[in-house]
């Protein structure tokens, strides 16, 4: 489980609880399905969601055999009509970030079951060594298959996170600041844990 661009930065997958097995997760946005693929091999039942069709093509061509699931959806949609409480809920640069924060954490709060872990990792809103004047952005990326997309990223500093989940219900259990590379001068991810009561 990474939860960095760079691989043994951070904690793991031991953020979620001491035992995967069986228990329900989503990953909001997984991209090509590397954590979600993981955290299914470690006993998990877990969907990953995405909201780029490409990304939900690669993740099934390259980890539909681990017993992961892979959903082409948004995570609003997605979390909007689950039926099942979730023991974990993880966005790993995914759609916590470049959501609206307000909506989608409150929709993470209601499907998470008592006791139910969220955990996301953002862009640390220091990595470049300053504090950023807007909370929200569109930004330009490029997908692995070549093709560039505009996205919406919202940064904000870890207090502003943490008031987020108070008013999603949900109560922040660790603030992580990731150097990756170790030896960068500015943490470069901010990994926050959260857990409903």
């Amino acid at each position: 489980m990474e939860w960095t661009q760079r691989p043994g930065v951070g904690p793991g997958a031991e953020i979620l609880g001491t035992t995967l097995t069986g228990r329900r997760m989503v990953e909001l946005g997984c991209g090509a399905g590397h954590n979600t693929a993981h955290l299914a091999a470690a006993g998990a039942t877990i969907v990953g969601l995405d909201s780029s069709a490409g990304q939900i093509r690669r993740a099934v061509a390259h980890y539909g055999h681990t017993g992961a699931r892979f959903l082409h959806s948004s995570a609003g949609h997605h979390l909007d009509h689950a039926t099942e409480a979730l023991d974990a809920i993880v966005s790993v640069f995914g759609a916590i970030g470049t959501t609206e924060p307000s909506q989608l954490l409150a929709a993470c709060s209601r499907n998470l079951a008592r006791r139910g872990v969220l955990a996301f990792c953002v862009p640390h809103p220091q990595r470049t060594g300053t504090v950023p004047h807007h909370t929200y952005n569109l930004v330009p990326v490029t997908l692995p298959d070549g093709t560039s997309h505009t996205v919406e990223r919202w940064d904000a500093e870890p207090a502003a996170w943490i008031l987020a989940l108070n008013r999603a219900g949900l109560t922040a259990t660790a603030v992580h600041h990731l150097h990756a590379p170790a030896g960068t001068r500015w943490p470069t991810t901010l990994l926050i844990t959260a857990r409903k009561p």
